[in-house]
């Protein structure tokens, strides 16, 4: 659940805020609460006390403060949440950087221009939350990776070949079982076995069959008799990362 604070004190400008929220989201799988604020000062009460805000859409210019001192204390208190900070002119933009901003827009604003300052936002929120790990490479050499860059594992004799989202591939000698514990330990539920021979990360497979799991057009042996529980294994590992 990604939680989105909006605070603007011209109600028809939240509108705007949260229509663009809203439609940037639509087509997407992630659950959104947005929080809109009309008064600074409400939203400052509430950042204070719930302090688990992922993104923050803050006006500048409004009565008796400005959202840049906000942001700014918000700082202090190590608020990592994702600034965009917006206005009618830029004239604040530097002062906007410099408190860690992810973006700034001026105001009106296109849909597009909006999607690409959220776009920017949600692969930083990305790299912050993805985990990594270091592989020791035959041949020699160490080669770190995000976890979920990865596609699936494939074991060639005493090789583990690891494939990744940009089509490249990868080999260590960590068998298989100490790949998977060490994929439990990163990411719990997020990388399983389907068979002999195999990790797959969940959050990749396109489809699951009673032979095969597909994962960016890779066809992946599934044991027949792990069909039924790799399935519903799958559709709670799902439900839940989106919850």
């Amino acid at each position: 659940m990604l939680r989105i604070a909006l605070c603007d004190d011209l109600q028809d400008q939240l509108e705007i805020m949260k229509t663009a929220v809203q439609t940037y989201y639509q087509d997407k799988t992630s659950n959104i609460e947005i929080c809109a604020y009309d008064n600074a000062m409400n939203f400052v009460d509430a950042a204070e006390k719930k302090k688990d805000f992922d993104i923050i859409l803050l006006d500048i210019c409004m009565p008796g403060l400005l959202g840049t001192d906000i942001a700014r204390e918000m700082r202090k208190q190590k608020c990592e949440a994702e600034i965009i900070f917006l206005s009618t002119s830029d004239e604040f933009a530097v002062e906007a950087f410099d408190i860690r901003a992810a973006h700034y827009l001026t105001k009106p604003f296109t849909q597009k221009q909006f999607d690409q300052a959220m776009n920017r936002v949600m692969d930083m929120i990305h790299q912050r939350h993805s985990k990594k790990i270091i592989f020791r490479l035959v041949g020699g050499g160490i080669q770190v990776e995000e976890v979920n860059n990865l596609l699936f594992v494939e074991s060639n004799g005493h090789v583990q070949q690891v494939h990744t989202h940009d089509g490249s591939m990868l080999e260590t000698r960590q068998s298989l079982s100490t790949l998977l514990q060490t994929f439990e330990s990163i990411v719990p539920g997020q990388f399983v076995s389907p068979g002999k021979g195999y990790i797959v990360n969940q959050s990749a497979i396109h489809i699951i069959k009673s032979d095969y799991i597909e994962v960016k057009g890779h066809k992946i042996p599934l044991a027949k008799r792990k069909y039924r529980q790799f399935q519903e294994d799958y559709f709670k590992f799902i439900f839940q990362k989106d919850a």
